[in-house]
């Protein structure tokens, strides 16, 4: 990757080609770490296998409802002292439409069936957190990847029109919790190059 002398790059560009997004079960006996998805790792889905064992992708996400990040958190506190501000905490969120109805999706928003299939629903939200791991895609080759827990904060179903995909907005947050890097991260992210080892890692 090598600016021209107007310092741009094409090749940093981030330009997306795709994405998934994969949930597992919550287990508070797992521990997400960042040699799982570092920059020496080809495929992340063999340090993950144990975790994702019994999950199972989102699926398939609609053109318009992209996967889209989000920060908000109250205001910063400002002291007596000119030049001092203490951030609040933030709510670092994943929104995304999906267009598949299959059980990682209902478990997300009405729950678990009983034993003859039937929900029994009084919330199109569940309380229950889930072990996430994200993918995206660019066209220069790089791959960004997270790591986390996901909880789902909003859902918001489309209008059934015949001949339509009728998808599910939903909004995510990521959770910081004690299995993500000991409880320092709300999630962790690296960036994987696989025609070079060279990368940039981050959170």
């Amino acid at each position: 990757m090598t600016a021209d002398a107007q310092g741009n790059d094409l090749t940093s560009v981030k330009y997306v080609t795709s994405s998934k997004i994969i949930i597992a079960p919550y287990d508070p006996t797992a521990k997400l770490t960042a040699s799982m998805i570092a920059k020496t790792v080809a495929d992340p889905i063999t340090t993950l296998k144990d975790i994702f064992s019994k999950g199972h992708a989102v699926g398939l996400i609609t053109s318009d409802g992209a996967p889209q990040d989000a920060r908000d958190s109250d205001d910063a506190t400002e002291f007596h002292q000119p030049g001092y501000m203490l951030n609040a905490d933030p709510n670092l969120t994943l929104a995304f439409t999906v267009a598949e109805d299959n059980e990682t999706v209902r478990g997300m928003t009405i729950g678990t069936p009983d034993a003859d299939g039937v929900y029994h629903v009084s919330d199109t939200i569940q309380d229950s957190k889930w072990i996430a791991y994200q993918e995206t895609h660019y066209k220069t080759g790089t791959i960004r990847r997270r790591l986390g827990v996901l909880q789902t904060t909003g859902s918001e179903p489309a209008q059934d029109t015949r001949g339509e995909v009728s998808g599910i907005a939903l909004t995510t947050t990521w959770q910081k919790d004690s299995i993500v890097d000991n409880g320092n991260s709300r999630y962790l992210q690296s960036y994987y190059m696989p025609t070079t080892t060279a990368t940039e890692t981050g959170k």
